[in-house]
């Protein structure tokens, strides 16, 4: 966590986590990224509380990109990642301000809301780029509860998403937690994962 050099269980919780996004693995929006930023910021120091999500979520959207949504007539860049990965930043900014001393409930807390603001920043730029909606607050509104006709409704997305947010938080502070009390019977401080100040 904040101060340790290496860390590779946890950048292999993140990895683990990312390939779960493959599209039909998880139901639609019960996605493990919201919790990847969340606890980057909390566990992770420096730059690589910025870099390590980053280049992970990169990487597998330009894999998913190119070999699932290529083929269907999608672009392997678009200009909606620039605001996906912006409210990326936002979680991470979030799980560092919020910290990792707080209790599990307020860090699963975090996660979920994380995952909602996720879901509402996300929803808005859909809002606001897309012609299928009134720029009015009742355009707005049906953005985030029933969305686009012939679609499921975009709340069960947002169920799928608070969910998630929740779930993968807290496996991600519970591993934190568990790895901690095991170093620390083990008394082996070569591995420990301290604590943030």
């Amino acid at each position: 966590m904040k101060g340790s050099n290496h860390i590779p269980w946890l950048f292999g919780l993140m990895v683990l986590f990312t390939a779960m996004r493959w599209p039909g693995l998880l139901p639609s929006n019960f996605s493990p990224v919201y919790a990847i930023c969340f606890c980057a910021g909390l566990y992770l120091s420096g730059w690589r509380a910025w870099a390590v999500p980053l280049v992970l979520l990169f990487v597998s959207d330009l894999v998913m990109n190119y070999f699932v949504y290529r083929p269907m007539g999608y672009s392997v860049f678009s200009a909606g990642m620039i605001g996906s990965y912006a409210l990326y930043l936002l979680l991470i900014a979030l799980g560092w301000r919020l910290g990792e001393k707080q209790s599990p409930a307020v860090l699963i807390g975090g996660g979920m809301l994380g995952a909602c603001a996720f879901f509402f920043g996300s929803n808005t730029l859909v809002w606001l780029g897309d012609p299928i909606y009134t720029k009015t607050v009742a355009g707005w509104v049906q953005s985030v509860t029933v969305g686009k006709v012939g679609f499921p409704p975009a709340i069960l997305f947002f169920r799928n998403s608070v969910v998630s947010g929740a779930l993968f938080t807290a496996v991600i502070i519970f591993a934190v937690r568990y790895i901690r009390s095991v170093e620390a019977e083990r008394g082996d401080t070569s591995s420990t994962l301290p604590q943030n100040n």
